[in-house]
């Protein structure tokens, strides 16, 4: 009797722990979904998450049901719990694109459900518009604005601010060789760069200095195939070639890969006639990169990379012409990057990961000023000071991470060591160096099922100043299962680099001396988010309503001091604050996308900036049509002053339109793709730079390369899934 009631209660509790199964249209467990279930006694709803195997435990009863999960149709049902039938989720007549991030989170997730504003530039997005470097594919998007310097190189801004407040990574290490604080865009190739990561806002407490406007993180190709060979050639009528390979293999638990290309612009200027002394100066890059991968289970990755790039700038001059020969003085400029890495997983429980990266980043940029000769061609070194110089820098840098995941609550501890070595003709006593280190923490509480809070601190020792305590406080509220709303808070921060406190360049016409006593920049920044989503079995809309504000305290800046002298330092500044607003809707069916967007910038109550984005795709016949556009509002630039204060200048407003077909052949081995960069013919803009240290005094500014096309042809083959 006793064995036959315990019979009972167990089925009773079997059907109770298995209340209801949530499975995709071929019967697998769908997880980690969120349920909601309004009992038909009571207006209470209950609000419970799918296990591993895809069920829910709820008492039992009749439920009204709704399940809402990415990639699937949302389901609303009324059933009679327990139940041995499981509800299953169609997916839409279209593909959903699930987003997955990395940068700044514990592991990967879903774009919709993290907590920073994050933008992704998918593969597929980089090959339709053909893009070889970052500046291409950024040239359109909402948020950023371009800086063409011809000498220095093509910069990124974000929320209004320069680039030396954005940190560029390269799967999650920093990339180092800043020229007037900004990273070149044009010496990040993307043969290898699977999707880019833009997180809009500071940072600072998992990333430290530089990273106040945002971050941009380059993530590389993970190979999932026992062999992989892929390769491409690209052309563009301004005379740019591109050539890249890759090839990987080897078991699961060894992979190597190699990759290598050279690129090569002859350069170009407004007049064709013109063969020396081009606005657009031309540069040849060979990259490469070298990766072992040993995996001897599930529970444990090594990861080696060491990835390598050259390149040479040619700056050349316009002839003189005299009665006796005919010379130039030109400019060569060799740059050169190495970033050996390490990166180690090890996963010690179901719970806990520790995540460790090391590196040692080299960077080299060699000036050499020579006479030649353009009639024999023979070149001379010029013996004069200042003409011929070598600037090194490298870091020992390594960051750490002990993650924590529980059913609620993850909770992540970590360091970041970056300790840096500065040396060369142009450093104030040949060499310098200064040390970095740094304790930080974050933790995420699901409160509920759509509440979720993301606290966060770092703590920083420098050698050479004092660093605040940064605090950063995130939530994220799905107010309905069509509206969620983000809202967070972080403090900002950036060093002064060694180049803004030891720079000593005086010769001829040049007096720039850096500034040793220079105070961190520190800053403030909130940001909200309200995307609501509309899914429908044939169509997605989807609506984003974002805003931003900074407000950045001892702003570094380059200033001229003395006139007479030209003596120029780099002084603190007063208060810079910006502040956005940014509508995106997108609409997304089978077949066809669309998004349009504007940005909208207030710079310290006194000046505006604006621009508004529209793209589109559309599939036939097995071709794919993309078009870009950007309408460029005049965008405010600060200068600054002897006195502290902040003098305004601007660049003035412009149109850019790209355009793209592609098509895949060959089972999607090979794929072509040409299309239209610049379509509007733009070079240059109308601007009042008067003032500017690297800008000159000039009434325009160089924007593009006029009208022109590009054509590319791409092959991929692969065999056995690992």
């Amino acid at each position: 009797m006793k064995r036959g009631a315990w019979i009972v209660m167990g089925s009773v509790l079997s059907l109770w722990a298995q209340s209801l199964r949530i499975e995709d249209e071929e019967g697998n467990p769908v997880k980690q979904v969120s349920v909601r279930l309004t009992p038909l006694n009571t207006a209470k709803p209950l609000l419970v998450q799918t296990d591993s195997t895809g069920s829910i435990e709820v008492p039992p009863g009749i439920y009204y049901i709704e399940v809402r999960a990415e990639g699937f149709l949302p389901l609303k049902v009324q059933a009679n719990l327990p139940t041995t039938f499981p509800l299953r989720l169609k997916k839409p007549s279209y593909q959903i694109s699930e987003d997955i991030v990395i940068t700044g989170h514990y592991a990967p997730i879903a774009e919709m459900r993290s907590l920073y504003p994050i933008r992704i530039l998918t593969s597929e997005r980089l090959r339709a518009q053909g893009a070889l470097y970052l500046p291409q594919v950024l040239m359109t998007e909402l948020n950023t604005r371009l800086s063409q310097d011809p000498n220095l190189g093509t910069f990124a801004t974000l929320q209004g601010l320069g680039g030396e407040h954005i940190k560029i990574l390269i799967d999650g290490i920093p990339v180092i060789g800043r020229v007037s604080g900004s990273i070149d865009l044009n010496q990040l190739p993307l043969a290898e760069v699977e999707r880019v990561e833009i997180v809009e806002g500071p940072m600072s407490v998992l990333y430290g200095t530089d990273a106040m406007g945002g971050v941009i993180n380059l993530i590389t190709r993970s190979k999932r195939c026992q062999w992989e060979s892929r390769g491409h050639f690209q052309y563009e009528a301004t005379g740019i070639y591109d050539l890249s390979f890759s090839l990987t293999g080897g078991p699961q638990k060894h992979r190597l890969s190699l990759t290598g290309g050279r690129y090569y612009f002859q350069g170009w200027d407004p007049n064709p006639s013109r063969p020396r002394a081009r606005l657009w100066r031309p540069r040849e890059q060979y990259n490469g990169l070298l990766v072992y991968q040993f995996s001897p289970s599930e529970r444990f990755l090594l990861r080696l990379q060491m990835p390598v790039g050259d390149e040479t700038f040619f700056n050349l001059k316009e002839p003189t012409f005299t009665p006796y020969r005919i010379y130039a003085l030109d400019e060569y400029y060799y740059t050169r990057r190495i970033m050996p890495t390490l990166n180690t997983t090890y996963t010690l429980s179901k719970r806990l990961r520790w995540d460790i990266q090391g590196a040692v980043p080299y960077y080299r940029r060699i000036r050499k000023v020579v006479y030649k000769d353009l009639v024999t061609l023979e070149e001379t070194p010029i013996p004069l000071e200042g003409q011929q110089d070598t600037t090194e820098e490298y870091h020992i840098w390594s960051r750490g991470a002990l993650s924590y995941k529980g059913e609620r609550m993850f909770l992540q501890l970590g360091h970041e060591v970056d300790h840096t070595f500065l040396q060369g003709g142009r450093i104030r006593g040949g060499r310098t160096e200064m040390g970095d280190y740094a304790l930080w923490a974050t933790a995420e509480w699901r409160l509920a099922p759509e509440l979720s809070l993301r606290p966060g601190f770092r703590w920083t020792y420098n050698t050479r100043y004092s660093a605040p305590f940064l605090p950063a406080f995130h939530i994220r509220w799905e107010i309905t299962p069509n509206l969620a709303w983000r809202i967070g808070y972080t403090r900002g921060f950036r060093s002064p680099s060694l180049r803004e406190q030891f720079l000593y360049l005086v010769f001829t016409n040049h007096n720039i001396q850096g500034n040793p006593t220079l105070r961190p920049e520190q800053g403030h920044h909130f940001h909200t988010n309200l995307t609501w989503n509309h899914l429908r079995p044939r169509t997605l809309w989807r609506l984003r309503l974002s805003a931003f504000y900074n407000q950045i305290e001892d702003v570094i800046q380059l200033v001229i001091v003395e006139p007479a002298t030209l003596l120029t330092t780099y002084l603190n500044l007063h208060r810079l604050q910006t502040l956005g607003l940014q509508p995106r809707l997108e609409m997304l069916k089978e077949g066809a996308s669309f998004l349009v967007g504007s940005n909208f910038i207030n710079y310290s109550g006194e000046r505006w900036g604006w621009e508004i984005v529209i793209q589109g795709n559309l599939t036939w016949k097995g071709f794919s049509f993309h078009s870009f556009f950007k309408y460029q509002g005049r965008t405010p630039i600060f200068l600054g002053t002897p006195q502290g204060e902040i003098s305004w200048r601007w660049i003035g407003n412009f149109p850019w339109l790209d355009l793209s077909v592609g098509r895949a052949f060959w089972k999607s081995q090979l794929f072509l793709v040409g299309g239209l960069r610049n379509a509007f013919g733009i070079t240059n803009v109308q601007s009042n730079l008067t003032g500017g240290i690297h800008t000159g005094a000039g009434v325009s500014s160089p924007v593009g390369m006029g009208r022109y096309f590009f054509t590319r042809i791409e092959y991929h083959f692969q065999k056995g899934q690992l």
